[in-house]
C-alpha cells in the first residue's frame, strides 16, 4: 500500500529528468501503483478528484506528440508541490474562533484544565496558554499505513488489521495474561495483554469482527509473532492519523494532553507572524499558524517537515539577529586602530628554537589585522590541544605592548595561571615587557603592589584567574583581553574584565575543538581563527581501552617507562576521595595504595582541587622539574598543563569522563618528541559507553571527537548551557540544521539593515534584552 505523499514523492523523483525515458518510467510507475494508494485522506472527495486529475494528466501524455508530452512532464514537479501545499497541509481557522484565548492567560483557564490538571501541566513548565501551544511533541506515531499481517516484522511498531478470533485468559503466578488471535484468513498474529484482566470481556465482544491493531511486534517464546499490550479500534472507526507523542509527567496520559492541546489550539490565532512576508515567500516558508498546527497535528509527514522547518528557521533567525545586533553595537562603539611595526614580535619569533606552523602564522596575521582595524577585535582562536595557541596569544600581547597598551590574560585555574605566567615571564621579560601573576593565593601585600602597578601603567601584562575581575583592579590603558578556555567563565565575568578598558580587543581561546554548527551558534558574532596544524615532530599518541582487570599490566608498563627511559606519567581518577554514592576509584586512596604496592621506589605526587594554590604550585613545580615521576591527580590537570617529559596518561574509570574531557587529559602528554601513550581503564561500562571509548581511542582528531560527542550528548550538555549563553531551542537542532542556520544568518543581516522597526527586531529585544550586550563577549 502507498500513502498519497509517498506516491507523489516518487513521481517527483522520476520527473527530475526531462526525457522520453523518464516520461515512460513515470507513466509505468503510475499505472502500476495508483491502485495501491490506501490513504485516510482519500475520504476527502476533493483530494480524490485532484489526484485523479493528476493521474490522467500524466497517463494521457501517451497520446500526445513527444514535445507536448515532455512539456507535461516538465510541469509534474510543480504540480506535486502545489498538491502537497494545498491538500497535505491545513491550519486552524482563525476568522471566527471563539476559543482563541490570549496567550498570556494562565493555564488554569484553558479549556479542559481543572485544578488537578493545572498542577500536572505546571510540572511540565506550562504556565500559560502560550506555553501550552508551544509545548511541542517529542515524537510522532504514524498510524496512517496499515501493514497486512503477512508483512508484519519483529521490532517494528505498526498498525495492522484482521479478524479477531479466540480470546483466553491464563494465569502464571501473579501474572494474568489475556491473549487473542488476529487472522486475515491465511496469516495470524497473537495479541497479548499483561495484568489487564478487564480486557477479556472487552475482547470477547469483538470476536468475529474486523479490527485495527497498533503496537510493537515481538517474537514470542515459541517463535510466533506477538503484539504486546496493543491498542484496538473497530475497522469502521480506526485512528489512521499521525499522533503526536508529548513528554509526560505522572498521571497525565497522551490522550489527555492531546485533547487539551487540540481544544486550545485556536489560541494560535493570537500569534504574530514575525517574519517579513517577502522573506517567507523567498525562503518558501509557511505561515506561523499553519506551522503550529502542523507541529501538533500534522495532516501528513510533509506538513510536519515544513512546519518544523518554519519554526526552526524562526528560532535561528531570532538568535542570529541578536548576534548581528550585538556585533553591530560593538562596531558602533568604535575602536582604536593600534599602531605598531611588528618588529618586536619578529624579533621574538627569530629567537624561537622552532618555526611557527603555517596555521599559527595565519592566525597571528588575522589577529594583527583586527588590532590595526578601527573596530574592536572580537576573535575566537580555536585549535586542538598542543597546536600552539598560547604562542599566538603571546605574539598578540607583544604587538599590543608595542602599540602602547596593557594586556590581561584570564584563565580558569590557578595551576594554568601559574604555568602561563612562568611561560610569559620567561619569554617576554627579555623584550622589556613587565609581567605579573594575580590569583587568589597571591599575598595581600603582593596584590596591592600589582594593582598599584596596573593602575599606574608600571605593569604591561597580568595573568590571573577570577581575581582579575575584582572591583579594585584597574588598568592605566588596557588594550587586549585574552580569555583561555572561556566556556568555564560566566558571560558577566568575561564582560567585567573587558569593561576595565575603554575599548578593548578581545581574543577568546579554546582547546575544545568546536564543530562548525556549534560555533555558528555560540560564536556567530565572533571572527574565528582555526589552528588546524600540529607542530612538526609530534608523534601521534597511542590510545588503548582496557578493562580494569588489566590495570596491573598498565602499572607495569608505567614502571618500565619511568625507570628505563626516564619518562613521567599521570594517573587520573574521577574522585578526590571515596564516595558511598559513586562506585569509582579516588585519587587520595589510590595514591596511598600505588605508593606502597605498585611504585614504592618511584617518587610520586598527589594533586587535586581541594589543595591550596601553594600546594598545587609546589607539586606541579616538582613534576615539571622531574622530582616527581608519577603524578596522581583528578581532572584538575585537564587544561593547559605542559610537561614535555610526561609521556603516559592513565585514566581510571574512564567511562565517567566526557569525550571532550578525555581529549583534554590525553593532550597533557605527547608534548615532546618521544612516543606517548594514553590508557583508558574501564570499570563499569555498558555497550554504548564502551563504543564511545573505543571511538575515542581510534582518533587523535579533536574535531572528529567533538562532532561525535555533540551528536551523542546533544548541545545542552556539550557545553555548560547557562555559562555559554547557548539558547535552548524548542524546535531547531544545531547539529542537523546547519544549512538553515546559514540561511538565517544571511537573513538576520537583511532584517537589521532593511527592517529596523520590524516586529522581529522588537521580539529579539524582548527575548534577549540585556543579553545582546553580553553576546559580543562570547
Amino acid at each position: 500500500m502507498l500513502l498519497i505523499e509517498e506516491f507523489l514523492d516518487n513521481c517527483y523523483e522520476i520527473s527530475r529528468e526531462i526525457s522520453e525515458e523518464a516520461l515512460n518510467a513515470l507513466i509505468e510507475y503510475i499505472e502500476d501503483n495508483y491502485e495501491r494508494i490506501d490513504d485516510p485522506l482519500l475520504s476527502d472527495v476533493e483530494i480524490q478528484v485532484k489526484l485523479e486529475e493528476f493521474r490522467n494528466y500524466i497517463i494521457e501524455a501517451k497520446k500526445l506528440p513527444t514535445h507536448r508530452a515532455l512539456k507535461r512532464l516538465s510541469h509534474v514537479r510543480g504540480m506535486v508541490e502545489r498538491f502537497k501545499y494545498n491538500f497535505l497541509t491545513y491550519s486552524v481557522t482563525c476568522e471566527s474562533s471563539e476559543f482563541a484565548k490570549s496567550l498570556d492567560v494562565p493555564i488554569k483557564y484553558a479549556k479542559g484544565v481543572g485544578p488537578a490538571r493545572e498542577k500536572l501541566l505546571r510540572k511540565l513548565g506550562i504556565q500559560t496558554i502560550g506555553d501550552l501551544i508551544s509545548f511541542f511533541p517529542r515524537d510522532y506515531e504514524d498510524r496512517r499505513k496499515v501493514i497486512p499481517l503477512m508483512y508484519v516484522r519483529e521490532n517494528e511498531k505498526i498498525t495492522t488489521k484482521g479478524i479477531l478470533k479466540s480470546v483466553e485468559k491464563t494465569k502464571k503466578g501473579d501474572l494474568i495474561i489475556v491473549s487473542a488471535l488476529l487472522q486475515d484468513g491465511i496469516n495470524q498474529v497473537i495479541l497479548k495483554w499483561f495484568n489487564q484482566e478487564f480486557k477479556e470481556m472487552e475482547l470477547k465482544q469483538l470476536v468475529g469482527r474486523e479490527v485495527y491493531v497498533t503496537g510493537s511486534v515481538k517474537r514470542g517464546f515459541f517463535g510466533a509473532m506477538e503484539i504486546q499490550n496493543p491498542e484496538i479500534s473497530l475497522s469502521d472507526s480506526p485512528e489512521r492519523t499521525i499522533l503526536p507523542i508529548y513528554p509526560l509527567t505522572e498521571n497525565l496520559t497522551q490522550r489527555t494532553i492531546r485533547k487539551i492541546i487540540a481544544d486550545n489550539l485556536p489560541s494560535i490565532c493570537n500569534l504574530r507572524d514575525l517574519i517579513p512576508k517577502e522573506i517567507l515567500e523567498e525562503r518558501r516558508l509557511i505561515d506561523v499558524w499553519k506551522a503550529y498546527t502542523g507541529m501538533h497535528f500534522p495532516k501528513s509527514s510533509f506538513h510536519y517537515k515544513i512546519s518544523r522547518k518554519r519554526l526552526a528557521y524562526e528560532e535561528l533567525l531570532l538568535f542570529q539577529t541578536a548576534l548581528y545586533l550585538s556585533k553591530r553595537n560593538v562596531k558602533q562603539v568604535g575602536g582604536i586602530p593600534k599602531s605598531f611595526s611588528g618588529r618586536l614580535a619578529e624579533e621574538f619569533i627569530s629567537k624561537l628554537p622552532f618555526k611557527l606552523t603555517n596555521a599559527q602564522k595565519r592566525a597571528h596575521a588575522e589577529i594583527r589585522e583586527d588590532m590595526r582595524s578601527p573596530d574592536p577585535m572580537n576573535r575566537l582562536l580555536q585549535g586542538d590541544v598542543g597546536s600552539g595557541k598560547t604562542l599566538v596569544a603571546e605574539l598578540a600581547i607583544i604587538d599590543n605592548y608595542e602599540a602602547g597598551y596593557q594586556s590581561a590574560f584570564m584563565v580558569p585555574t590557578s595551576i594554568l595561571a601559574i604555568q602561563h605566567f612562568q611561560k610569559l615571564f620567561n619569554h617576554l621579560t627579555e623584550l622589556g615587557i613587565r609581567v605579573a601573576l594575580l590569583i587568589g593565593s597571591t599575598s595581600q601585600r603582593e596584590k596591592e603592589k600589582i594593582k598599584f602597578a596596573l593602575r599606574n601603567g608600571d605593569l604591561d601584562v597580568v595573568v590571573g584567574t577570577h581575581a582579575l575581575i575584582q572591583e579594585d583592579v584597574h588598568f592605566a590603558n588596557l588594550g587586549l583581553v585574552i580569555i583561555d578556555e572561556q566556556h568555564r567563565f560566566g558571560v558577566k565575568q568575561r564582560e567585567e574584565l573587558i569593561s576595565k578598558g575603554k575599548v578593548v580587543d578581545t581574543l577568546i581561546m579554546t582547546a575544545t575543538p568546536i564543530p562548525r554548527t556549534l560555533s555558528l551558534t555560540l560564536y556567530g558574532d565572533l571572527d574565528v581563527s582555526v589552528i588546524d596544524e600540529m607542530p612538526p615532530g609530534r608523534k601521534e599518541i597511542k590510545t588503548f581501552t582496557l578493562r580494569h582487570t588489566r590495570a596491573k599490566e598498565v602499572y607495569k608498563f608505567v614502571r618500565e617507562q619511568v625507570l628505563e627511559n626516564g619518562d613521567q606519567a599521570y594517573i587520573v581518577y574521577p574522585l578526590i576521595e571515596q564516595s558511598e554514592a559513586i562506585n569509582a576509584k579516588a585519587a587520595e586512596d589510590m595514591y596511598r595504595t600505588l605508593s606502597k604496592e605498585a611504585f614504592p621506589d618511584i617518587p610520586m605526587g598527589l594533586l587535586h582541587g581541594r589543595m591550596s594554590d601553594e600546594e598545587k604550585s609546589d607539586v606541579m613545580s616538582k613534576f615539571v622539574r622531574g622530582e616527581i615521576k608519577i603524578l596522581v591527580s583528578t581532572s584538575v590537570i585537564e587544561v593547559g598543563v605542559d610537561v614535555p617529559n610526561a609521556t603516559i596518561m592513565v585514566i581510571e574509570n574512564a567511562e565517567r569522563f566526557g569525550l571532550a574531557q578525555l581529549h583534554q587529559l590525553r593532550g597533557r602528554v605527547g608534548r615532546g618528541e618521544k612516543q606517548s601513550y594514553c590508557f583508558l581503564i574501564v570499570s563499569e561500562a555498558g555497550e554504548e559507553a564502551w563504543d564511545r571509548l573505543q571511538f575515542f581511542a581510534s582518533t587523535n582528531d579533536g574535531f572528529k571527537i567533538s562532532e561525535y560527542d555533540l551528536r551523542l550528548r546533544g548541545p545542552g550538555e556539550f557545553f555548560g548551557t547557562r555559562q555559554h549563553g547557548l539558547p535552548e531551542f524548542k524546535v531547531a537542532d544545531i547539529i542537523s540544521d546547519t544549512e538553515l542556520m546559514l540561511i538565517a544568518r544571511e537573513d538576520a543581516k537583511r532584517i537589521v539593515e532593511n527592517y529596523p522597526d520590524s516586529e522581529i527586531i522588537r521580539e529579539v529585544y524582548r527575548i534577549y534584552g540585556e543579553r545582546i550586550r553580553f553576546l559580543d563577549v562570547g
